[in-house]
């Protein structure tokens, strides 16, 4: 009987985990049933990531500026940052009442 290499390590994989599982006494230790919890909030001993999620979004000061790519277009972004380190870009929900210097002006549809 000639058997590849696939053929064997196939076959030891297969009688390794038998053996195992057998040796285990067949508990599937993994497919136990997770235990109930009624109230999470008093449960779980530690909330210090509640800070971590909450201070993400946090910032110091916030500063408005145009971002013109190639002169194509003017857009009015809005920069919030955080320790002297621009950290996230948001957009300027008031961009129909800003002009140009030629007094042209967004209409709030764009």
């Amino acid at each position: 009987m000639y058997v590849t290499r696939r053929q064997f390590l196939k076959l030891s994989g297969a009688a390794g985990i038998g053996l195992y599982l057998a040796s285990q006494e067949l508990s599937l230790w993994a497919l136990e049933p997770v235990t109930e919890v009624d109230n999470p909030l008093a449960y779980y001993p530690s909330r210090d990531w509640e800070k971590l999620y909450r201070d993400q979004y946090r910032y110091d000061s916030t500063f408005s500026w145009v971002c013109s790519p190639n002169d194509t277009h003017a857009c009015r972004v809005l920069a919030y940052v955080r320790n002297g380190v621009v950290v996230r870009l948001g957009s300027e929900y008031n961009y129909e009442t800003y002009a140009d210097l030629y007094g042209n002006k967004a209409t709030p549809n764009w």
